[in-house]
Order: C-alpha cells, then structure tokens, then sequence
C-alpha cells in the first residue's frame, strides 16, 4: 500500500510536515463507496471547538484506490449521535489479521500487504485494503 501520509500516535495524520489530528480536531462526515471505480473515500470537517486552529486546514479527504477489501463492523448498539463524527484510532495492521478489527499497531508506514483500519468512538469499524491511500485537504 502507498500513502502520501503517515499515522502519528494512532490517532493524527502526518501530511507535508503538519499534524492532522483526526481524534482532536476533525468531526468525520461521510463515507463513499463507488464500486466501479474500485475506490472508497471518507471525508472529515474541521471541528467547531475553541481549541482547534482556525486558520489551519478545514477539512481531509481520504481517497482509497483500487480497492479490494473492505469490512464495516456496525456501531455499538445505543451509542451517542455525538460518536458518530468521532474517529477513536487510526492503524496500519496485517491483512492476515482480519479476525481482530480492535488491533491497534504503532506503525507510522504502512507495509505493502496492510489493511488500514480505522475505530470510531461509537464502536463502528471500517477496514479497507487497497493498493493506495490518498491523502487531500483544504483550507
């Protein structure tokens, strides 16, 4: 897998020397799944809080390419609509792992045959193996 980004502290993002933190700062907002094209992209938008930059990004696109696994694990049952928007952890992890959809790695790189799994506040999983992970902000 090729990134344009590296995972920092399983919670932020790495672009271009800036500290994206997904965690603290972004509220996630949709999830896309275009079948043809073998691409799945999630977007967040910077958070409303009084701790977060307001002249930094505004919002992170992540565009998976040529994908050719994925699994969404449902939210926990009776979780707050405030965990939706909330991304818990972020990991690179073995594909050979696909069993354990709660396995946090301290990897920053991913290595050429690892899902990316990403564990929301409200329990929801999505893994995604592809051949490449693009990154995208704005300002």
């Amino acid at each position: 897998m090729l990134t344009n980004f590296t995972i920092e502290a399983n919670c932020a993002l790495n672009y271009e020397g800036r500290y994206v933190d997904l965690h603290n700062n972004f509220d996630f907002v949709s999830f896309d799944y275009n079948v043809a094209e073998k691409q799945i992209r999630l977007r967040w938008k910077k958070s409303s809080g009084p701790w977060v930059n307001k002249d930094d990004i505004s919002s992170v696109v992540l565009i998976h390419k040529d994908v050719d696994y994925l699994l969404v694990v449902e939210q926990a049952e009776n979780s707050p609509y405030e965990e939706d928007s909330g991304i818990g952890e972020i990991s690179f992890v073995p594909s050979t792992l696909r069993t354990l959809n709660d396995l946090i790695v301290p990897q920053s790189n991913p290595k050429e045959e690892d899902d990316i799994l990403y564990l929301f506040e409200n329990g929801q999983r999505i893994r995604v193996h592809c051949k490449q992970i693009e990154l995208q902000v704005s300002f």
